[in-house]
């Protein structure tokens, strides 16, 4: 099997595991905040302490994949993710949540945001540079596809076993592709270096290294944008439906997981339009449109709206603000000097765990102010400035 082909399988699988690792407890929050006396509203509190240690361990996460290497990595991640989602297990009484909370949300960040940025440094070795956007576009289906999986499993098995049951069955298989990664670690990890030495100082300087590059810098923003936009969608649409739309937990997750299942042929077509027709850039630039004109439109919704037509919305969300990465992190790649695309990517993508900390604030500012149609609005105009942005740029000399 030639070795491109095993590489985009192995980090599709590592992809789609973090991905249902990090939104599968927020896709529980309604059950978990029934069964334990607490506004699951909560979940935008969750939502932004996980970006905010994500800040951290994308941009300082280059020294360790160089030292142990990307695919050692994303099993140690593996075994971060277990770890945080069997202590959300054991969430007891309201007074005794937050010290579980906080510890499963520095576990489950730490091993779910280092997934990307392993992975792009394996996919950079091996993927032909016209081809890039496809390669990434479809190993970054695991972030839908593991979407899926929090809204047609994991929702319903919280109905039928218990949410606790659901994060530890969720944790076992964690563990489980951690160790099915094993026999291509030889291969993956042969450019580690066994004398670096991870430091702090990682972080500050992988910063620095996006913001004076043009390309990277403007990959930057969109990240901070696009992961903003995102992480609401992933972690508060089933709550949103629930909440506002008096869906049953159930149809929720099917609504979402439904919703969510059209982002993987998008994220292929994009990939393969960025790698045939469309300049990468330029196509950013039209995702960017079009997630913020079907963002403002779910803060319309309400009890008038038929279920097809919101689904239909939802999917339109979902086929951009879900949709965007393998292209973006292809370009981030490409921008990267030589050997350095793991930890050029990460720092980007610290950018957007940071829109991951704003985005969430802003939503909810505009709750309070002005009802959901506000909040929408609120977090879906700094894309349509971001489409601006990346189009006055793309210049030379910009």
């Amino acid at each position: 099997m030639p070795i491109l082909v095993v590489a985009i399988v192995a980090m599709l699988v590592q992809q789609t595991v973090a991905t249902t690792a990090k939104v599968g407890l927020p896709a529980m929050f309604p059950a978990v905040a029934a069964d334990l006396g607490f506004d699951p509203n909560f979940v935008l509190v969750y939502t932004a302490g996980n970006a905010a240690l994500g800040i951290l361990v994308t941009a300082g996460c280059g020294g360790a994949i160089r030292r142990w290497g990307a695919l050692r990595v994303s099993q140690a991640g593996c075994g971060l993710m277990a770890l945080g989602l069997s202590a959300a297990a054991l969430l007891a009484q309201p007074w005794l949540v937050l010290p579980p909370l906080v510890l499963a949300v520095a576990l489950n960040a730490s091993g779910s945001t280092v997934a990307t940025p392993a992975s792009s440094q394996i996919l950079a070795k091996y993927a032909p540079p016209k081809w890039a956007p496809l390669v990434f576009s479809i190993k970054q289906t695991g972030v839908p596809a593991g979407l899926a999986i929090s809204g047609f499993v994991l929702a319903p098995l919280a109905v039928a076993y218990g949410w606790r049951v659901a994060l530890l069955a969720l944790a076992a298989l964690c563990i489980l592709i951690a160790a099915g990664l094993q026999p291509v670690r030889e291969e993956f990890d042969r450019d580690r270096d066994p004398t670096a030495r991870p430091r702090f100082a990682d972080f500050p300087r992988t910063i620095r290294d996006v913001l004076a590059a043009r390309e990277a810098r403007a990959m930057a923003l969109g990240a901070f944008c696009f992961v903003g936009m995102q992480s609401l969608y992933m972690n508060y649409t089933i709550t949103y439906l629930h909440e506002a739309m008096d869906f049953d937990l159930e149809a929720a997750g099917a609504m979402f997981g439904a919703a969510t299942l059209v982002a993987i042929p998008a994220r292929i077509f994009w990939g393969w339009l960025g790698s045939t027709f469309v300049r990468p850039r330029h196509l950013l630039a039209a995702l960017a449109v079009v997630m913020a004109f079907s963002t403002a439109a779910m803060g319309a919704f309400d009890k008038t709206w038929s279920e097809t037509a919101i689904l239909a919305v939802a999917a339109l969300v979902s086929a951009t603000v879900v949709s965007w990465h393998g292209v973006l992190l292809s370009e981030s790649a490409r921008a990267a000097p030589p050997g350095e695309a793991g930890r050029i990517t990460g720092g980007v993508l610290a950018f957007g765990s940071a829109g991951q900390v704003v985005f969430p604030q802003m939503f909810g500012a505009g709750l309070a102010a002005g009802g959901y149609q506000a909040a929408y609005v609120v977090i879906a105009v700094p894309a349509a400035l971001v489409a601006v942005y990346l189009l006055k740029t793309d210049r030379p000399g910009a």
